[in-house]
């Protein structure tokens, strides 16, 4: 058996059977062996000897032995009788073919920028601008919109340890009547006669969270706490100031032998009947205790305190604790009554979100409960105390529930799921000319901040105008690079768009109008819009085999291709993660 060695001869075999195929076929031999042309080149030049492994490929793909390659004795078959793969080399041949295009291509800016005019090159940087512009500017507003929401209810969340704020509802100033309010004040003033009303709750419930309302119902418990002798002695005032037409209408209902006279002067009648004023103060003043408020069942309650942004749920209300009453001492000794009176109650709000980029950010459910009496005879406390064990007393109740897919937000940062506060504002519907105190209002705000526990609305949404724009950004691709024609690709987009579109509505009314899936709707449908813009302008050069207007498209199309693929990057991925609550 000969020894098997590359030799001369060998390479000069392999040398003539690559300019055959180059010059017969017109494919190289690296190609046809599928090994890189410095490689075979090296051979060529003799610097390095052909392996094993090549020698073999040279000959399987002629189809005769290795043996004729190393052996010098031996001739190469006659080129006329070589059995070749035509199949093989006629697709070796085309895939040369597309690598000349590859390269062609390659330069494809440079050489289709020539073939354009001074103008036409004026107009398609203008065009560009004019689609590009005012795309990053929209995302850009939206961008900012996001951020500055984000911050803004980062900045609500922290302002709710805030205890007490004073505002007027009609001006933007919030310390408007701190002054006046302060010297109303038991501390500036001893005369002062309004009562503290400590005032804390427990809240069991939140239901009925429907995106087709505009509202929902919550099941909770208040609780009061007030002096009893400072109640009196508020009640005095009021029942002299407010109830003096009620209390002369009764007195006459018990003397039915009097005739009630027309215009009856009231300090008058209070000097003359004084003992009857004193009877009905004390029979009566219980009816007006905080908790009191009527229902179809309990329909002999005075309207104590109200719902400021809602309503009671009917005969829904009961008195849990009516009253309990604890004798102390004070710091002088005196032997005072401190009241206790529960009450539990649904109610059903007005929906106040404060997110526009719902589901993703936190919302906040606010409650406000407002007492009948104002500020001159009735003040509110949170009540802000805590169990041994460090609990707060006012909050959730241990099997308090979110229905509707939200839960509580972690608390993080001092940001907390519950706050509890109260607020006054001047009631601008009294007579301006009464005293100052007589225009305040005061009101409990209860703040619940949660989270959606599931995403699956909004997931639904984003998935399916992803799956849009990534199909619009396909068909781009094909128009830019494979010259088809995506028309036919638009309509599948568009019906995406306007089920997405269907699916993102359903959330408009928790979201507010300008939330992210509307903002990404919007995308969607001018992406839509350039795509089909851009498609038929591509087609009309196509039929018009008009070839700078070929190449101005060809450009514009490669251009807007990189410049939506990056604005869809940002729509559907940086602005939803800027805008979700990560802590929370």
């Amino acid at each position: 058996m000969k020894n098997h060695t590359v030799g001369n001869d060998t390479v000069a075999k392999i040398a003539a059977l690559a300019r055959f195929l180059e010059e017969t076929h017109h494919i190289s031999l690296a190609r046809a062996i599928s090994v890189s042309e410095g490689k075979i080149d090296r051979i060529l030049r003799g610097e390095h000897k052909p392996s094993r492994i090549i020698v073999s490929r040279i000959a399987s793909y002629f189809c005769f032995s290795p043996t004729i390659l190393y052996d010098d004795e031996l001739q190469l078959p006659s080129f006329d009788n070589l059995q070749l793969d035509e199949d093989l080399i006629s697709i070796q041949r085309h895939d040369e073919q597309n690598e000349m295009e590859r390269l062609k291509h390659k330069h494809f800016f440079g050489r289709n920028w020539r073939v354009l005019g001074y103008r036409t090159r004026i107009r398609l940087m203008f065009s560009i601008l004019l689609i590009t512009i005012p795309l990053v500017l929209y995302i850009a507003y939206c961008g900012s919109r996001i951020v500055s929401e984000k911050v803004d209810t980062l900045r609500k969340y922290r302002e709710g340890s805030v205890e007490t704020e004073i505002y007027d509802i009609y001006s933007p100033t919030q310390v408007l009547y701190h002054d006046q309010l302060a010297t109303t004040s038991k501390e500036n003033n001893p005369d002062a006669y309004y009562v503290d009303v400590t005032v804390g709750t427990s809240l069991e419930k939140i239901k009925n969270i429907s995106s087709a309302s505009s509202s929902y119902e919550t099941r909770l418990q208040l609780y009061f706490k007030f002096d009893k002798d400072d109640f009196r002695k508020m009640f005095r005032h009021y029942a002299r100031n407010v109830l003096a037409d009620q209390i002369i209408d009764d007195y006459y209902a018990v003397n039915e032998n009097e005739t009630r006279a027309k215009g009856i002067d009231y300090n008058a009648w209070l000097q003359e009947h004084q003992e009857y004023f004193d009877q009905w103060v004390d029979a009566n003043d219980r009816r007006y205790y905080p908790g009191e408020t009527p229902s179809n069942v309990l329909t002999d309650k005075e309207t104590m305190f109200d719902i400021g942004n809602g309503e009671f749920v009917a005969d829904s209300y009961g008195t849990l604790k009516e009253l309990e009453e604890v004798q102390y001492r004070d710091e002088h000794g005196d032997l005072r009554t401190m009241c206790y009176q529960k009450v539990k109650f649904n109610a059903r709000f007005e929906k106040t979100f404060d997110s526009v980029r719902y589901p993703l950010e936190s919302v906040q459910f606010k409650m406000y409960i407002l007492p009948i009496m104002d500020a001159n005879y009735c003040r509110y406390r949170p009540d802000r105390s805590e169990t041994s064990s460090g609990e707060r007393i006012s909050g959730f109740s241990p099997y308090f529930a979110v229905t509707n897919g939200y839960r509580p937000i972690r608390e993080t940062g001092g940001i907390k799921n519950f706050s509890l506060r109260v607020n006054y504002y001047k009631d601008m519907n009294n007579d301006p000319a009464i005293t100052f105190e007589h225009a305040m209002r005061t009101q409990l705000e209860i703040i619940v901040r949660a989270n959606r526990a599931g995403l699956s609305l909004f997931l639904q949404a984003f998935i399916n105008l992803f799956s849009v724009v990534i199909w619009i950004i396909i068909a781009f691709y094909s128009q830019s690079y494979t010259g088809e024609d995506s028309i036919g690709m638009l309509g599948t987009g568009l019906f995406g768009a306007i089920s997405s579109m269907l699916v993102g509505i359903s959330m408009v009314s928790d979201a507010g109008i300008f939330s992210i899936i509307t903002m990404i709707n919007i995308f969607t449908l001018a992406v839509i819009m350039i795509m089909t813009y851009q498609s038929i302008a591509a087609k009309r050069a196509a039929v018009r085999k008009d070839k700078v207007l070929i190449a101005y498209n060809g450009i514009k199309l490669r251009i807007l291709f990189y410049v939506l693929t990056l604005c869809t990057i940002t729509m559907f991925g940086i602005l939803p993660a800027i805008s979700y609550m990560w802590s929370f």
